[in-house]
């Protein structure tokens, strides 16, 4: 048995434990941390089992059961305000492979900012930093994949994060982390391999059923790229109802003339359990078009280097919420990429199913 799996034993024993003796506070049995500072503790997991069938151009089709995400997480709370958070996910592609969703140190000021010490999302893009468990659709879209998880611009960094509320609505995030994506605690594997920093902020409205924000990145000597890195994105939500409407819009530029665009339309509407949802998303770039890396879990193949690359796609799927915390999902993407010359046409079906605890 390797290492992931006892860990993840261990812990889900302790979750078992731990929940067994807070169902049954009311007996006499209690929980007590081992620091006399901890006043609140909190455990908590999402699992998320995932079958995806799907075919590519000239590529043999995949077609497969897996775990996307299987996260245990805790939250402590000291009675001096601080509070730390970990999550983590025991469903890499790699086997053994346990890693970090999130690590945080934080601490709300009296003036109402959070500072964060530690590794989590960095604020760049509406669907990146909405929780998947939260998502009307299976994955993110194509143009949100390309700055998240193509070029690795956006997602997890470690360094200092902030957010707070201003007047009117208004409120902001900032970060200043490693511009290397995902370098927790390893460092790249030494710790002179990446010395850059990159910065991200946003400014976001919101007002009733209305979300208005604008998203900005400056990253130093991309890993992939090999260039600086700088991107945008703007973005509007409204939810009426039962209504849910989402339009964001992508800008990069990734150095020598490399410029990437796009955007995502996504709507959905709820009716009881059932919710069908539609999202239409456009990638342009003249970097480079890598459709297995757009479309997650495609076949391998379909990169498309140089000017001229876009990649469309539409998703159409169906949720059924059978509690707040079971959920079953399904869709069809149909995608095509192209340079003008060469054509790839990607389609398939995904099915999931959620349970959070």
């Amino acid at each position: 048995m390797n290492y992931s799996k006892i860990l993840l034993i261990k812990l889900l024993a302790l979750s078992c434990f731990l929940g067994a003796n807070l169902l049954q506070a009311d007996e006499g049995l209690s929980l007590k941390a081992k620091g006399k500072e901890t006043i609140e503790l909190r455990f908590n997991g999402r699992m998320q089992a995932q079958y995806d069938s799907l075919s590519m151009t000239g590529e043999t089709s995949t077609n497969h059961f897996y775990f996307r995400r299987l996260f245990l997480g805790a939250k402590a709370k000291l009675s001096n305000g601080i509070y730390a958070e970990s999550v983590f996910d025991f469903a890499g592609d790699e086997n053994p492979e346990v890693a970090f969703d999130k690590a945080i140190i934080g601490y709300k000021f009296d003036n109402g900012v959070t500072g964060v010490l530690g590794f989590q999302k960095v604020p760049f893009g509406f669907e990146e930093t909405t929780s998947s468990s939260k998502l009307q659709t299976i994955e993110r879209s194509a143009i949100n994949r390309f700055f998240a998880d193509d070029i690795d611009f956006s997602s997890r960094h470690m360094g200092v994060h902030a957010k707070g509320k201003l007047d009117g609505g208004l409120s902001y995030a900032l970060a200043i982390v490693n511009s290397a994506q995902g370098e927790g605690s390893r460092l790249g594997g030494a710790s002179n391999s990446s010395n850059d920093i990159a910065t991200f902020a946003r400014l976001q409205w919101k007002q009733d059923d209305i979300t208005i924000g604008l998203d900005y990145g400056d990253q130093a000597e991309n890993l992939v790229t090999g260039a600086d890195v700088s991107a945008y994105t703007s973005y509007i939500n409204y939810i009426s109802g039962n209504l849910n409407l989402l339009g964001e819009y992508f800008s990069g530029d990734l150095g020598a003339g490399n410029d990437t665009e796009g955007y995502s339309l996504r709507a959905s509407l709820r009716n009881g359990k059932w919710e069908p949802v539609i999202r239409f998303s456009s990638v342009e770039s003249d970097w480079k078009v890598d459709s297995d890396e757009l479309i997650r879990r495609a076949p391998s193949g379909g990169s498309l280097s140089g000017q001229g690359g876009e990649l469309d796609s539409t998703y159409v799927g169906i949720n059924y919420y059978y509690s707040k915390a079971v959920t079953f999902m399904a869709g069809y993407e149909d995608a095509e990429s192209t340079d003008g010359t060469t054509t790839y046409a990607m389609d398939g079906l995904r099915a999931r199913v959620q349970v959070l605890w």
